[in-house]
């Protein structure tokens, strides 16, 4: 049987419900006696039952520990920032559901906005993140890095760049390949400059394609990601 899940704080054989996550039990009416699921952000579920429910916090004893998984890949997004960063606030559940393991914001040429603007967001996208760890039971939220200048992306084990113009190369191709930390780049709108591109070759970017659609920035990210964990996850 699946029971709600919430953030809590563990104390000895206790979960507290604080703020937020006390606000959302009662919304879900949950109710003294009820069994729920405590994920305490350090790598562990609880299966919890409710003894006490108070204006300042809600109350469970903690019954057993439960087996948790995540997956075994990092999967780190590298977004160019769309005209609308509302935009990221609609896919922000999706990547978490998918199993991204992070979100940086990228100035690109082709970026209507700057750092500053994109910074504004964070927090609002850190809190849409830590809300879809719920449903989608994850152990972690999707970590939300401040944005970056696109000649300052990292480089890591694999590093690929999703790019419209690419014609022949595929992740089809690196089908059997290993690798645990994976960079996947998609551009915007208006996509990405020629000397954009030779920038990240020399970073040791892949350019592969999405197939022979142009897609919308956020159908690529999805896209993407799928791919990846395809590839990676078999």
């Amino acid at each position: 049987m699946a029971y709600p899940r919430f953030i809590g704080e563990i104390e000895n054989d206790f979960a507290f419900l604080k703020e937020d996550e006390l606000k959302h039990a009662k919304v879900r009416r949950i109710k003294e006696g009820y069994k729920i699921e405590i994920n305490d952000l350090k790598g562990n579920i609880f299966l919890a039952q409710v003894e006490e429910i108070s204006k300042r916090y809600l109350k469970a004893k903690i019954l057993e520990k439960l087996p948790s998984k995540e997956l075994n890949i990092k999967i780190n997004l590298f977004l160019a920032v769309p005209n609308k960063p509302s935009k990221i606030d609609d896919l922000i559940e999706p990547i978490s559901q998918l199993g991204a393991y992070s979100l940086t914001p990228v100035i690109t040429k082709t970026s209507a906005l700057k750092e500053k603007d994109i910074s504004k967001k964070l927090e609002k996208w850190k809190k849409i993140a830590l809300n879809s760890i719920k449903q989608c039971e994850r152990l972690y939220p999707l970590v939300i890095n401040e944005p970056i200048k696109l000649k300052d992306i990292p480089k890591t084990e694999r590093n690929f760049l999703f790019f419209e113009r690419e014609e022949n190369n595929t992740l089809k191709e690196f089908l059997g390949d290993k690798a645990e930390n994976i960079n996947i780049l998609v551009g915007n709108e208006g996509g990405f400059v020629k000397e954009e591109v030779e920038l990240l070759i020399k970073k040791d970017y892949k350019t592969v394609s999405l197939g022979e659609h142009i897609l919308t920035m956020e159908t690529a990210v999805i896209s993407a990601i799928c791919q990846t964990n395809f590839v990676y996850c078999l």
